[in-house]
């Protein structure tokens, strides 16, 4: 109990004295993050990425039926939501990928990519229609 009241008041103290874990930025300057991390996140043609995958369930307008590796659905990345094919690798161990599930896939492009790191999301599209969303999984690699 000492050393939580100790933790305590040395947070206090810390923080009356205008010390922080993170400095925030200031108005109308650049809102970056950690040094050295870039950006955007750029993938050649061809290039395999993870990402995880969530399909929505046939219920809410996702696939009715799994699909297997191989799968070359469009994908809308970023806010423009520019649209790619993109073939989809299934795990070793997940032969078929069911509606309703999220699992990690590699996506393999049929054009080059560039993924906001501040906003790595997509959305998968069969005919115009939303079927499943997630994100770029970034390795740092």
């Amino acid at each position: 109990m000492r050393v939580l009241a100790s933790f305590l008041l040395l947070a206090a103290t810390l923080s009356a004295a205008g010390c922080s874990r993170a400095p925030e930025a200031e108005p109308g300057g650049p809102a970056g993050g950690p040094e050295g991390v870039p950006d955007e996140q750029s993938y050649a043609a061809g290039e395999p990425f993870a990402a995880d995958l969530t399909m929505y369930p046939a219920e809410e307008g996702g696939r009715r039926t799994p699909f297997y590796s191989g799968y070359r659905p469009d994908v809308g990345f970023g806010p423009e939501g520019s649209r790619i094919a993109c073939a989809v690798r299934l795990p070793a161990d997940l032969p078929a990928f069911p509606p309703g599930e999220t699992h990690t896939v590699v996506f393999e492009c049929s054009d080059d990519v560039v993924v906001d790191t501040g906003a790595p999301g997509f959305v998968l599209l069969e005919d115009d229609h939303e079927r499943g969303s997630g994100e770029v999984v970034f390795t740092g690699g």
